[in-house]
């Protein structure tokens, strides 16, 4: 999926991973992007490998959140300056995909834990970026002065890779509203939100998200291969003619061990130059 709007560019795409694809199992990572009056909202999941339906989980997720966010964004345009309105419609989002996913179940007769997925969501609205999170996966704002930071973090148990919350699971919405950073956009240059099968092989992320970037950006040099990840895809996927394909084919990236499903969220401000 791609699109634009009010000089912000998104870019996302998904990826079966090559485990997945030798069993001939379904692919557990959901993306979604929405587009509204002065802003955008944007969420990508990762169903746990244990859980049976996590497939379904991750895409009602992404989906229910997305746009619950726009809906209460929208309902609330005439107070668009409002510091605080942005931040009230993440947690609106993420508490209708928590209650979506707990309904699913219900009427499913299935178990929370057949539905587990992490989160990931970004929106835009009045000049402010706000970012949640529950489970594993990153996200990476990059400044127009070439800094590199990691808003989110998602809460991880003592043993590594260990998640400790997926939804819809008891204390996980907590978790996720909890998790809710707002920033001003203004300086920020390009935001990206990746599953961990992104977040692995190019672990770790805040010091390799600027090379990964500038890899999407112009093409594969030798400082976009830092993180030890081999491509085949070495022309720019951002300029590309049909960009999502080109991500698509970008995220057959190898890396020794890594082998799960990838899903990969970019977001641009074309006013606002990266610095490499």
């Amino acid at each position: 999926m791609r699109a634009s709007r009010d000089g912000w560019s998104l870019l996302v795409a998904s990826r079966r991973g090559r485990l997945h694809a030798h069993r001939g199992d379904h692919r557990e990572d959901a993306g979604q992007m929405l587009l509204f009056d002065h802003g955008w909202c944007a969420a990508v999941a990762d169903g746990a490998g244990s859980a049976t339906y996590s497939r379904l989980g991750a895409s009602i997720a992404t989906h229910v959140a997305t746009h619950a966010v726009r809906e209460a964004l929208q309902h609330g345009q005439a107070n668009r300056a409002e510091p605080a309105l942005l931040g009230r419609a993440l947690e609106s989002g993420a508490t209708a995909a928590n209650h979506a996913l707990r309904e699913f179940a219900t009427r499913c007769g299935l178990a929370l834990r057949d539905l587990r997925t992490t989160l990931l969501v970004a929106a835009l609205h009045g000049g402010r970026v706000g970012l949640l999170q529950v489970g594993d996966g990153a996200s990476a704002w990059l400044d127009a002065d070439g800094t590199v930071s990691q808003p989110l973090s998602g809460p991880i148990t003592e043993f590594s890779g260990e998640v400790a919350h997926f939804l819809p699971d008891d204390g996980a919405i907590e978790q996720l509203v909890q998790s809710l950073v707002v920033r001003d956009a203004s300086a920020c240059a390009a935001l990206v939100l990746a599953t961990d099968g992104v977040e692995d092989p190019w672990y770790p992320f805040t010091r390799h998200a600027g090379p990964l970037y500038t890899q999407l950006l112009q093409g594969l040099d030798e400082s976009a291969t830092s993180a030890g990840v081999t491509s085949s895809h070495r022309a720019s996927v951002l300029h590309a003619p049909d960009p999502v394909h080109a991500l698509i084919e970008w995220l057959a990236f190898e890396k020794r061990g890594e082998n799960d499903d990838r899903t990969l969220c970019v977001i641009r401000q074309d006013a606002v130059s990266w610095s490499v």
